[in-house]
């Protein structure tokens, strides 16, 4: 990159994990920010389940020490009991530390607590935090005109002029609201009823610290190990049930909910709830563009689908650490790239929205619940599924032959994998052989693929287009080519003209699986072993394979699931 660095002014509004991740992440960069938190810290909030992904971005941010110090519950996986008479399942965070940053488990936290470390981490390494300091107003300027935060704290109050804004403020995103750009999900009609419990069963062995997804009759009910004896235990259930909530109240409501489930019965009938049933009603949503004006919005500002897979934090994080390195790059040369970067920004955080929305969609789809007015309501009704029409995802999926059916299988091939193999959960269950049975199918995939007698590429051409990542350890932007088509591109691995001319000759020529392996490998500054470029490109849908009388090989992928690891993708 060229040009002289300018040093902006960077406005952050809100103190929670994606405005302390934010400003940490524009100090690793050398910027001054300026943090507006309306409230005084440690405060509560919900949400204590992690993910590897985000520990992975904290500790490449100089946290770790601090959050080993909290003594918080390891969480090694998440452990399912979905759909009436169905075994048991865990979704195991262990896997191949393949960098230093990568973490094999997630913290069970207490936000508070967890909150105000990374905002006091974010204060000690520079950041100018104003708390109890109320944002009124966002102008999110435009290409000319630079943008202005309106505060008051107390009988005091003022405008702060910023190059940029980092909205991080959450769901009552000021900006979302000002410029009616929030979308209500129509799938997720949902509420959740929550609250905490001082004792109760304690889980021992490879079952220890998991949190524990249970589905009953009207919803499904978390179960969250916390340090100091307690339990977060939330129901969540349909707006359909809103009546019955009102007749009865929340809190023999939320008795009910959890009066359905024998397995979260019987782990709390020793246990005694300290707080009262908090209540939140219809939360899933998404904004039109993460990016307004010279405003980035991150975490739930942007969007927030359902508490399954425990996204919340990793979203805010992952797109905290994006909007930092895009305002980091225009300060250094790229600031007549402001328009590409942010819609790269846009489609970044999207597509790890929709990644989500994806999973846990095909997860509510397959919950055998009989009987059930909730599950049955949250069935995808096949391609024309009015509920999905703004869904990009779906869309694509729609139009595909056989794509719902695909969504479906990638997620039976996940659940194949997390299996108990016993229809009782117990204490006996032993996580090891979920990775031998990883392995076993990492084994017959590679056999399926090397098998392959052609493989082709799918649609006219092979695109080469330049998008952007955020460099691992640097947190710098960076620009790359990737290759890709019908506007979409593979956006794991950089690829050269070099990788694009031999993808495009698969349609003029026929080449086997390992022969395509070979050539790939011929090819220089390959960013990733051949076979890893490979598989990636088949499982975005970009090639396919063929057996030796011509007809398609279908090839059992796994779904992709964000946040574990180093990386957001596994």
């Amino acid at each position: 990159m060229t040009g002289t660095r300018s040093e902006p002014r960077i406005a952050i509004i809100g103190g929670g994990p994606g405005g302390a991740v934010a400003a940490l992440c524009l100090r690793k960069l050398g910027h001054e920010a300026v943090l507006f938190e309306r409230e005084e810290f440690p405060r509560y909030r919900v949400g204590e389940s992690l993910l590897p992904g985000t520990l992975s971005i904290l500790d490449r941010l100089g946290l770790k020490p601090e959050l080993e110090a909290a003594g918080f519950p390891v969480k090694r996986a998440a452990t399912f009991l979905w759909g009436k008479n169905e075994r048991p399942w865990s979704f195991t965070f262990a896997t191949p530390k393949t960098a230093p940053w990568v973490w094999d488990h997630a913290l069970q936290v207490t936000r508070a607590e967890f909150d105000k470390i990374l905002l006091d981490a974010a204060i000690d390494r520079g950041a100018d935090v104003r708390m109890k300091t109320q944002v009124t107003d966002v102008d999110a300027g435009g290409p000319d005109q630079k943008a202005v935060v309106s505060w008051k704290n107390g009988t005091s109050q003022g405008e702060f002029e910023a190059d940029f804004v980092i909205d991080a403020s959450g769901a009552g995103s000021i900006l979302a609201r000002k410029h009616k750009i929030r979308k209500w999900d129509d799938y997720y009609k949902n509420m959740a009823l929550w609250s905490y419990y001082k004792g109760g069963k304690r889980f021992t062995g490879d079952l220890e610290g998991n949190i524990f997804s249970v589905s009953f009759r009207d919803g499904w009910i978390w179960v969250i190990p916390q340090k100091d004896d307690l339990y977060s235990v939330g129901a969540v259930t349909g707006v359909e049930f809103n009546g019955r909530m009102k007749e009865i109240g929340p809190e023999a409501f939320f008795e009910e909910c959890i009066a359905g489930s024998e397995f979260v019965s019987d782990t709390l009938k020793d246990a005694e709830r300290v707080e009262d049933v908090r209540v939140v009603r219809d939360w899933a949503y998404r904004t039109e563009t993460p990016t307004i004006g010279r405003a980035f919005l991150c975490g739930d500002s942007a969007c927030f689908i359902d508490p399954l897979f425990s996204q919340g934090v990793h979203l805010a994080a992952y797109s905290a650490r994006m909007a930092a390195a895009s305002i980091d790059y225009f300060s250094n040369g790229g600031a007549d790239e402001v328009e590409p970067v942010m819609r790269w920004f846009d489609d970044s955080y999207l597509a790890a929205y929709d990644r989500y929305h994806r999973f846990l969609s095909s997860f509510y789809f397959h919950c055998p619940e009989p009987d059930s007015t909730f599950w049955d309501n949250r069935r995808i009704k096949g391609a024309d599924d009015e509920r999905f029409g703004d869904q990009d995802w779906f869309t694509a999926l729609a139009g595909q032959d056989g794509g719902i059916a695909e969504l479906e299988s990638r997620a039976s091939v996940l659940r194949d994998l997390w299996d108990h193999d016993s229809d009782e959960l117990t204490e006996e269950f032993d996580e090891t052989k979920l990775s031998l049975r990883r392995v076993r199918w990492a084994a017959d995939l590679v056999r399926t693929m090397r098998g392959l007698a052609a493989v082709r590429w799918q649609g006219d051409e092979v695109q080469l287009a330049e998008s952007y990542t955020v460099h691992p350890t640097s947190f710098e932007l960076e620009k790359h080519a990737y290759v890709g088509g019908g506007g979409h591109l593979m956006a794991e691995f950089p690829l050269t003209p070099a990788h694009q001319a031999l993808f495009a000759s698969l349609n003029t020529s026929t080449v086997s699986y390992l022969e395509l392996v070979k050539q790939l490998g011929q090819i220089e500054d390959n960013p990733a072993a051949p076979q890893q470029i490979i598989h990636r490109l088949f499982e975005d849908g970009f090639l396919q394979g063929y057996d030796e009388d011509g007809e398609p090989v279908h090839i059992e992928f796994a779904m992709r699931f964000g946040g574990v690891g180093g990386d957001d993708l596994i």
